[in-house]
């Protein structure tokens, strides 16, 4: 067996190993060490990556050491990387004349293309060649050799003098030396016959064909220019920025190009900005069709024509399937398919393409259609669009993972200079085949509109599209997509003020819920989508951002602001899922840069100059997950969030809010311990204990730094009696002291601090059963903090308590809706429908919470109610089900199950009580016991201990029954005289 006859994924894991061992080896090379010192890392590599195909990786991996070992007797090359042509039957790629792996200006041409995992290499002096090629002087045919443009491992380009039309030529001439492979012949021929059969003026002319003692060449037109690649590095860009309608004129130009080769039946497979040529030069419009501006402006590059060459991974029709007309029949997935079966060169299960640029299909090795061009040209424009590839990665491994697994994210300031561009360059970049536009409808819907292109509308009046971005360092306030928005209707933008069309006014003005998403960082290569964040983890800036904005916007009046749940969001589908799941009408994200580059984290450079983060904020509807407005703000660099507090209340003004004043605002002077205070508040959830702990200590910080900050006391006290109710007897009673110790001294600092406030109400009725207080406190808390979930979770159970059901739901419901992320309170919704005597829907509604394939502590909260409920009922079998690890079977008895059940009662708690609650609750209904404490034993130890959630429990728990007839615990709890 050969590797190219591996199965996709096969070839590339061992290409991998591969790629990593030729770096090890070219690093021991650039260092001045001996290649023969990593020959003993062989072995290891093959005994543990090397399997049932350990032969074929032990064969390449000597190859290429002996290949690297041979390159550095002679004095070649070490940095370069190096051919392995046998992986995919492919050859390596290169250009001329490059500059830190990058071609340079001037006379570049593209050499044979390469194949997953394979790169440039070889590379000779410019005027070496192997003895079996021609040297410059010679002639072939009429064709005079003057200079080597670029080599490949089984290639070479020469420019060449074509001595009958005294013009220059580039030559292209496959070099086998001595790997004779007919493979490797077809696919140069069949370059040769894709590109003759194609005329386009932005595809590269083909002008004659040959071979030179046994090797086939091709004759070309010589382009001269930079290759789009080069164009595209941050240093060019940074002196002459790519513009949206540059990136519209060479998206016509390639879709264009990619249109005719697909209706000739001929699929590239290989686009990528090596690829593709910039020809800096006007071309001035003619009458036989080539078309192109005649602005002159190549400084712009509106002038710029665009050349596409390198066909060598072409797919071409073959002849059984020519039309008696002459024409190639419509490429479709299905003619592909029948094509591809019958080409041992390109069939299904080889990888042919570059990493980072081939479209999931390709890189899988299954079937490719005209889709997989589309998508690749999708990765080149998006990369023009925002300045970093679509999917990134240090190794070609990386890449080829990122392509498969990986969403690429727009960066929305960038995205609102042409926001239809963007979105079509997005649709492009789907995984779906089916769900990419074809190149044609690409061509034609950059053509028929945009920014900067003035189109006659039905009535003959003009439609002015996007602003295209301003490169003087001043801050613009992006104009809106006016054909989308306006419907024909024209409307500007200047510095400090947006003019809004009246309908994007009317839906900002008619949100009422609005949820903040995950900001990123503009500069940052990549970027996670991972919302299964550890809940003891540093937030980011990015996340500081939001947990700030979320802090702010809940005081709109008016205004239901849930919780912070680290989501990211790309595309419209995306936004609407995101919005869906926090159930709101708008959203709120995206992007942050720094203006000033300096090493002081509070915002201050070396020099002493404040410097600037530049904050982009797009306002999202929910319904259609289409932009809405945008906002460009500046604002402090740093984790000064008392100065970044100012993008909320531009956020506010934009969709025609206020922010309302309360007992936190104005006192607000220390940065760090307001930091702390918002870290803490982002950071906690009541889904899982560690987070509140991690809260807890932000809080407790924030004291260190400022012992008299109000808002933090409030923090520690809410924090701690929560948690208290999940701890044991020892460590709740600890929690308990803290809780009242800091609400008090938050209170005596603020008097009216909602957070405190709402702790002394849960001490009140949970600690010291004072209902009617609590009851008090939470009425006036629910008036005045409407987005705080908290506040409603508290008032539900307490209204439960107090046997107001209805009024209770409502809160309980509220209290979700502020938090719709967490699993807890959906769990806790359905604890109070089973509290009320509502157990079917409680039991569905905790079914529907349950996942499969996920681990067990994720469920457990509504594993445990659902335990609860059945066995309530003495439905033990069910209850076993929601326990895989419970040693237990129905021949054993009820006896048996409970038992068995006290053994995993820590591991798979009724609910968050604290274990002695949940103990308690298991031993009032066993029936196994030949001692058992008496009732009224039990309850005196439970009320002695002080347990957070025994008012509750001990009111509404069916198990809790016989104890609330009990003298001590209508004594205890007033609630229970009246039930």
């Amino acid at each position: 067996m050969k590797l190219s006859d591996l199965p996709a994924r096969e070839l590339a894991r061992l290409d991998a190993i591969c790629l990593e061992y030729e770096s090890r080896v070219r690093e021991v090379l650039r260092t001045g060490g001996d290649p023969q010192s990593v020959q003993t890392e062989i072995a290891p590599l093959v005994e543990r990556y090397g399997g049932e195909h350990a032969p074929l990786l032990r064969t390449e991996l000597e190859a290429i050491l002996e290949e690297l070992m041979r390159e550095h007797r002679e004095g070649g090359p070490s940095s370069g990387q190096l051919d392995v042509a046998k992986i995919a039957a492919g050859a390596g790629s290169t250009t001329s004349d490059t500059e830190h792996g990058h071609p340079t200006p001037g006379d570049v041409h593209g050499a044979p293309t390469e194949a997953i995992g394979i790169a440039a290499a070889d590379k000779h002096g410019a005027d070496e060649t192997p003895d079996d090629l021609p040297n410059l002087g010679d002639t072939i045919g009429p064709y005079l050799l003057t200079s080597v443009l670029g080599r490949g491992g089984m290639g070479i380009v020469y420019r060449a003098t074509d001595t009958r039309l005294d013009r220059s030529v580039a030559i292209k001439m496959l070099s086998l030396h001595d790997r004779q492979s007919h493979v490797l012949v077809e696919r140069f021929q069949r370059e040769a016959k894709a590109v003759a059969a194609l005329t386009h003026p932005h595809i590269v002319e083909l002008f004659d064909i040959g071979v030179y003692e046994g090797m086939p060449y091709v004759v070309m037109e010589h382009l001269r220019g930079e290759t789009l690649m080069h164009r595209m590095q941050k240093d060019r860009i940074a002196s002459e920025p790519i513009t949206t309608q540059q990136i519209r004129n060479w998206g016509i130009q390639l879709a264009d190009a990619l249109a005719v080769a697909h209706a000739s039946g001929v699929i590239h497979r290989d686009i990528k900005p090596e690829n593709v040529m910039v020809m800096n030069r006007a071309r001035p419009s003619t009458s036989d069709g080539e078309g192109g501006s005649n602005s002159g402006d190549s400084k712009s590059g509106f002038g710029s024509s665009l050349k596409l060459f390198d066909f060598g991974l072409s797919r071409v029709g073959s002849t059984n399937w020519q039309q008696d007309s002459g024409l190639s029949p419509i490429l479709t997935p299905e003619n592909a398919r029948k094509i591809s079966d019958n080409d041992s060169a390109t069939r299904v299960g080889m990888i042919l393409g570059t990493p980072g640029y081939m479209a999931p299909e390709q890189a899988r090795g299954g079937v490719i259609t005209p889709a997989a061009d589309v998508f690749s040209l999708g990765c080149v424009l998006f990369e023009a669009m925002f300045g970093r590839p679509a999917f990134s990665g240090e190794t070609a491994t990386k890449r080829f993972t990122a392509v498969l697994e990986k969403q690429p994210l727009a960066d929305p300031a960038r995205r609102r200079d042409d926001v239809a561009l963007a979105d079509l360059i997005l649709s492009m970049l789907s995984k779906d085949p089916s769900a990419r536009p074809s190149a044609a409808e690409v061509l034609n819907t950059l053509q028929s509109s945009g920014p900067g292109l003035r189109n006659p509308s039905r009535d003959g009046s003009t439609l002015i599209g996007a602003n295209e971005a301003r490169h003087d360092g001043s801050v613009v306030i992006s104009r809106r997509r006016l054909v989308e928005l306006l419907g024909g209707a024209v409307a500007g933008g200047v510095l400090g003020a947006t003019l809004l069309p009246g309908k994007a006014k009317g839906e900002l003005r008619a949100i009422r819920s609005i949820g903040v998403l995950r900001f990123q960082n503009a500069s940052a290569a990549t970027i996670s989508n991972d919302d299964a964040v550890p809940p003891d983890r540093m937030l980011d800036q990015g996340e500081l951002l939001s947990g700030l904005l979320v802090n702010e916007l809940s005081r709109i009046d008016g205004i239901t602001v849930p919780k912070y749940v680290p989501i990211t969001a790309t595309q419209p589908e995306e936004f609407r899922e995101a919005a869906r799941l926090l159930e709101v009408d708008a959203l709120v994200t995206g992007t942050f840069s720094l203006t000033q580059a300096g090493p002081d984290p509070i915002g201050l450079d070396a020099t002493g100059t404040k410097r600037i983060m530049t904050v982009n904020v797009d306002i999202i509807s929910g319904r259609t997950g289409y932009l809405i407005e945008g906002l460009v703000i500046p604002t402090a660099a740093g984790d000064n969030l008392i100065e970044q507090a100012e993008l909320a209340q531009e956020l506010a003004a934009a969709i025609g809010r206020e922010l309302s004043q309360n007992d936190e605002n104005g006192k607000l002077s220390n940065p760090e311990a307001f930091t702390c205070l918002v870290k803490g508040r982002t950071l906690s959830d009541p889904d899982t204990a560690e987070a509140m702990k991690t809260a807890l200590r932000c809080f407790q910080h924030a004291l260190s730094v400022d012992s008299n900050y109000a808002q933090a006391h409030a923090g520690v006290a809410l924090t701690a009696i929560s948690l208290a109710a999940r701890e044991d007897d020892e460590q709740a009673n600890d929690l308990v002291s803290l809780s009242q110790e800091a609400s008090s001294r938050a209170l005596a600092l603020s008097p009216g601090n909602r957070d405190a406030l709402l702790a002394r109400a849960m001490l009140n009725y949970q600690v010291l059963a004072d209902f009617d207080t609590a009851d008090d406190t939470l009425r006036s808390l629910v008036r005045t903090s409407p987005n705080h979930w908290q506040v409603h979770h508290q008032a539900g159970w307490l209204k439960i308590i107090q046997l107001e059901d209805s009024q209770g739901m409502q809160f309980m419901r509220r209290a979700t809706g502020l938090h719709p992320a967490s699993r807890f309170l959906k769990t806790e919704l359905a604890r109070a429908e089973w509290f009320r005597g509502n157990a079917d829907r409680a039991i569905q509604s905790a079914i529907g919470l349950i996942r499969d394939n996920v681990a067990m502590e994720e469920d457990r909260f509504a594993r445990g109610l659902l335990i609860d409920i059945h066995e309530q009922s003495s439905n033990f079998i069910e209850a076993a089900k929601l326990d895989s690890d419970l040693e237990w079977s129905p021949t054993i008895g009820g006896m048996g199950y409970f038992a068995a059940r006290e053994k995993r009662l820590s591991e798979l708690p009724y609910g968050p009580f604290g274990p002695t609650i949940n103990a308690a609750i298991l031993q009032l209904r066993r029936n196994d016991l030949a001692e058992r404490e008496p009732p009224d034993l039990l309850l005196a130890r439970l009320i002695a201990a002080q347990l957070p959630m025994l008012p509750l429990v001990l009111c509404k728990h069916p198990a809790m029954t016989s104890m609330t007839l009990l003298e001590q615990a209508a004594e205890t709890y007033s609630v229970l005289r009246f039930g």
